[in-house]
Formats: structure tokens, C-alpha cells, sequence
């Protein structure tokens, strides 16, 4: 799968629909451009992280001041 692709499969949102990310073990929380917030959890969890990042979904733990552990 190329991992910029708009969609990820079985994912029913396109990445230009994400702003950020949490992911704790395999479930991620996503934060829609709408305000709405999501829950999801990949079949592939790693695979789904390598998109999103691919795709410059910002990463809530990776954010400036935050704890990142």
C-alpha cells in the first residue's frame, strides 16, 4: 500500500479529514478538521501510524510542552 494514499483501507475517513493523533497500544484517538473527535483500531496498527505520519497528521504525544510518554 503506498503510504501517502488519501485512504487507508477500512478507514472511512481521508487523511486531509485528520488534524491530530493519540495512540494508545493499538487504539487511536483522531481528531477530525470538524472538531469531532474518532476512535479506530487497525488491523495493522503500525502500518496505520507510517500513514498517518506519511500523510503529516500531527502526533499529539509529539507536540512542543507535552509529555511524551
Amino acid at each position: 500500500m503506498k503510504t501517502t494514499a488519501k485512504h487507508f483501507p477500512g478507514f472511512q475517513y481521508s487523511a486531509s479529514e485528520l488534524l491530530k493523533y493519540i495512540t494508545v497500544a493499538k487504539d487511536f484517538t483522531l481528531i477530525l478538521s470538524s472538531g469531532e473527535f474518532i476512535k479506530f483500531t487497525p488491523i495493522n496498527d503500525s502500518l496505520f501510524e507510517d500513514w498517518l505520519i506519511a500523510n503529516k497528521v500531527q502526533n499529539i504525544r509529539k507536540e512542543e510542552g507535552r509529555i511524551t510518554e
